[in-house]
Formats: C-alpha cells, sequence, structure tokens
C-alpha cells in the first residue's frame, strides 16, 4: 500500500481539506495563489461559501496530511479521508544499534 502524504489546507466553514496543486476541484472549489509568482500564500474559494469568501493560507500554516487513494484521486476530501500528520510522528527516528549489535568482544 502506498502511503501518500500531501500537504492540505481546510475549509474553515465546512471542514472539506484540499490537497495543494490539484486545483481547480471537481466541486467546483479552487485553490490559487494571492498574487502571481508569489507561492507562499494562497486563497482557498469553497463552493460552501455562497457568496464566495475566500480563507486565507500561508505555506507556514498548510497542513501535512496523510491521504486516502480516493481522495487523492479526486484532490479532496474529509477529515477521515484526509488525516493530518501530528508533528511528533514526523520527529526524527532515532535508531538504538544497541538493540541490535553485540559490540562485546567474543573471546
Amino acid at each position: 500500500m502506498t502511503i501518500r502524504i500531501r500537504h492540505c489546507v481546510e475549509c474553515p466553514k465546512c471542514g472539506t481539506r484540499y490537497l495543494v496543486g490539484f486545483s481547480p476541484y471537481g466541486n467546483g472549489s479552487y485553490l490559487m495563489p494571492v498574487a502571481r509568482l508569489f507561492w507562499d500564500e494562497y486563497s482557498l474559494y469553497c463552493t460552501c461559501n455562497e457568496p464566495a469568501v475566500p480563507s486565507r493560507w500561508f505555506m507556514n500554516e498548510m497542513k501535512t496530511c496523510e491521504v486516502s487513494k480516493e481522495a487523492h484521486r479526486r484532490g479532496y476530501g474529509s477529515a477521515e479521508e484526509i488525516v493530518a500528520v501530528s508533528h511528533e510522528s514526523a520527529a526524527t527516528w532515532v535508531f538504538d544499534t544497541g538493540k541490535y549489535l553485540d559490540w562485546k568482544s567474543k573471546g
């Protein structure tokens, strides 16, 4: 099974999560950079907002998420399909060689 890790933003009104780089989305929503050539600030226009009211996102605010196959195919999904990866699980792994190697000399 392939794990899909992507950056995503979440609509503050309906909670739908959108994958960065998949816009425009099949449900009519879209995510676009605020200014051309500046890729650190985005506006999300979700179809749940009538009239269209954008939510602003900076790159450092985007979530790192594990994405299901179906949500990846669509480019968006629910919180159950696109799960935020906690900072703790992204921490550097510690590998203790002492558990696996015998450092004592055999005589």
